[in-house]
C-alpha cells in the first residue's frame, strides 16, 4: 500500500510540473479596421489677392494632386473641398497667390469645418488659416424707384426670424437714395426686404456682403422680372 501511495504522488508531482510548464496563452488583440469619413471643408479666400494654387492632400504624400483653385479663386470667394479618407488621416492644405509665398497647413484632421485663408501680413507670427466664416461689412446704395415712399427696409440673413434694423425708419422718398451699410458673414445669403406706399413687402432673397448699387423697381417695372436692378 505505501508503494503505491508513492507512485501515485510522483504521478501527480509530474502533472503538476507539466502544468506549471505550459505557457499560457495569450489574448488576440483585434485589430480594427479604418472607419472611413470625408472631410469637407468651405474655403474662403481672404488673402486680398487671387489664389492661384490649392491643393489638399495627405500629409507627408509625394503628389499634392490636382489644383482645387481652378483658374483662380477670387478675393472673398469661396469653394468647397472634399477629402474621403478614415477618421485618422491628416491632411495637408496647401496654398498660394498672387505676390505671395506658397503657404501650408498641415494638421487638418477630417471634419466638417470652413476655413478661412489669410493674407502673410494678417497671419504673421500665427497660423496660415482661420477655422472660422470670415466676416465683413457689405456697402448698398440703394435708389427708390418704386413710385412711392419706401416706409421698410431690412437686410437680414436668409431664414432669420428677425429682421433687425428698419432702415427706412424716416421714409425714403420715391427717387431718393440711402447708403446702407451692413455687417454679416461671407458665404451667407442675406435677404433685401421693401415695403413701398401700400404695397405689399417684396424681397430680394440672395445677396451677400459686397458693394453694390441697388434700384428698387415699381410692381409694373418688376413684373415677370426681379424686384430690383443692379447699378443704374
Amino acid at each position: 500500500m505505501k508503494k503505491l501511495f508513492v507512485t501515485l504522488l510522483c504521478v501527480l508531482c509530474a502533472l503538476t510540473l507539466v502544468g506549471c510548464t505550459s505557457k499560457v496563452e495569450e489574448p488576440v488583440e483585434e485589430v480594427k479596421e479604418p472607419v472611413a469619413a470625408t472631410g469637407t471643408y468651405t474655403v474662403y479666400n481672404m488673402t486680398g489677392a487671387l489664389v492661384t494654387e490649392l491643393y489638399l492632400y495627405e500629409a507627408g504624400a509625394a503628389e499634392k494632386g490636382e489644383n482645387l483653385a481652378g483658374e483662380g479663386l477670387k478675393n472673398t470667394k469661396s469653394v468647397t473641398l472634399t477629402y474621403e479618407g478614415t477618421e485618422e488621416t491628416v491632411l495637408c492644405l496647401e496654398f498660394n497667390y498672387e505676390g505671395g509665398e506658397a503657404q501650408k497647413f498641415e494638421t487638418l484632421h477630417i471634419e466638417e469645418a470652413p476655413i478661412t485663408l489669410k493674407s502673410v501680413d494678417e497671419a504673421a507670427g500665427a497660423t496660415a488659416i482661420a477655422f472660422a466664416q470670415p466676416e465683413g461689412t457689405g456697402h448698398y446704395a440703394i435708389t427708390n424707384n418704386t413710385g412711392a415712399d419706401v416706409t421698410e427696409l431690412y437686410m437680414y440673413a436668409e431664414g432669420s426670424e428677425d429682421k433687425g434694423t428698419n432702415y427706412a425708419e424716416t421714409a425714403i422718398a420715391n427717387g431718393a437714395s440711402y447708403d446702407l451699410e451692413f455687417n454679416g458673414k461671407y458665404g451667407v445669403n442675406y435677404v433685401l426686404e421693401w415695403v413701398a406706399g401700400s404695397d405689399e413687402a417684396r424681397n430680394f432673397p440672395t445677396l451677400h456682403i459686397e458693394d453694390a448699387s441697388i434700384e428698387l423697381l415699381s410692381i409694373d417695372a418688376a413684373a415677370g422680372a426681379t424686384n430690383i436692378k443692379f447699378g443704374w
